[in-house]
C-alpha cells in the first residue's frame, strides 16, 4: 500500500493540497505515456493530463482509495484523447469538404457582397420614420394588415399608407444596391 493509499485509509478524508502534488508527481508521466498511446502529439496530450488532474481535484472528496482515483484518471485520459481525436476528424473532414471553398476568392466575394446589402437595407430601413418602420418591420414578419392595425390601434388604411409610404422611400434609397450589383 503506498503514501496516498494508507493516508486515505488512515482518515477517510479528502487529499490536501500537499497529498495531491505528490499524487501529482508520481503519476504524470504514467499518464503522458498512456495518453500518447492514444495521440502522439505529447502537447497536446499534456494538456490533456493537465485537465484531467483538474477534474480529478474538483472531486478529489469523492474517491476514498487510490484505485478508484486511478481508475477515474486513466479512464478520463482515455476519454480526453478520444474526445480530442473525434473532433479532429471532425475538423479535418470539414477542412477537406468545406474549407478549399472557403478559401476560394469566390465565397469571399459572395458573402461581401451579402453583408454590405444587409448592411445597407437595414440602415435604409432604420432611417425611415419610426411608424412606417414599425408597420414595415411587421409586415416583413408576416403579421397581416388588420393585425397590425389592431395592434397598433390604428385604421387598416394608416397600414396600408405607411406600407407604402416605406417601400417608396426605401426603394429610393436602395437604388445604390442596384449600382453595387452592376459593377459586380
Amino acid at each position: 500500500m503506498n503514501r496516498l493509499s494508507q493516508i486515505l485509509n488512515d482518515r477517510k478524508k479528502s487529499i490536501n493540497d500537499e497529498e495531491f502534488e505528490a499524487f501529482y508527481v508520481e503519476y504524470y508521466d504514467s499518464l503522458v505515456l498512456f495518453g500518447q498511446k492514444f495521440i502522439h502529439d505529447q502537447t497536446v496530450v499534456e494538456d490533456i493530463v493537465q485537465e484531467t488532474f483538474i477534474k480529478f481535484w474538483l472531486r478529489k472528496n469523492n474517491f476514498d482509495n487510490e484505485y478508484a482515483i486511478r481508475a477515474f484518471l486513466y479512464k478520463a485520459v482515455r476519454n480526453s484523447c478520444v474526445n480530442y481525436l473525434d473532433h479532429l476528424r471532425v475538423r479535418q473532414k470539414f477542412s477537406q469538404e468545406v474549407a478549399p471553398f472557403v478559401y476560394s476568392e469566390e465565397y469571399f466575394s459572395q458573402h461581401v457582397i451579402e453583408e454590405e446589402v444587409h448592411r445597407i437595407i437595414n440602415e435604409a430601413v432604420q432611417q425611415l420614420p419610426e411608424s412606417a418602420r414599425e408597420i414595415y418591420l411587421m409586415s416583413l414578419n408576416g403579421v397581416k394588415n388588420n393585425e397590425i392595425a389592431e395592434d397598433l390601434n390604428i385604421s387598416i388604411n394608416t397600414v396600408k399608407t405607411q406600407k407604402m409610404r416605406a417601400k417608396k422611400i426605401l426603394r429610393e434609397k436602395l437604388k445604390k444596391i442596384n449600382l453595387i450589383l452592376l459593377c459586380l
